[in-house]
């Protein structure tokens, strides 16, 4: 989901939200890929994007992807905690396995009763 805080109309808004599902789309992939059964925290997946894909996104993109794949019901937040990027804890993630079938669907419940 994108959050338009800075209220762009028209095809910049078209772009943004699209770029924001590549995004999703892509950390989903990843959980699917790697398939830790331990889980992944966000500085964890950026440095998978870093060292093995050369994608340099902030980690607030990566975390508000993580969070609007939580809230569409393909991840899980853990109460587990691991040291992050900034020596921080950070909370663990893990990928439901009901969702490795529809990977390429980041809609929220909600979302999908809405789309047509």
């Amino acid at each position: 989901m994108y959050y338009n805080t800075n209220n762009e109309t028209g095809n910049e808004l078209k772009k943004s939200k699209k770029k924001t599902i590549n995004q999703d789309q892509f950390i989903l992939g990843i959980f699917n890929t790697w398939r830790i059964n331990d889980g992944i925290t966000p500085s964890e997946i950026e440095h998978i994007l870093v060292d093995g894909y050369d994608i340099n996104w902030p980690l607030t993109s990566i975390r508000r992807s993580i969070s609007t794949l939580t809230d569409a019901g393909k991840l899980t937040k853990t109460n587990k905690l691991r040291k992050g990027k900034y020596g921080k804890n950070e909370h663990v993630w893990k990928f439901k396995s009901q969702t490795r079938q529809d990977i390429n669907d980041t809609h929220t419940p909600e979302e999908r009763d809405n789309r047509f």
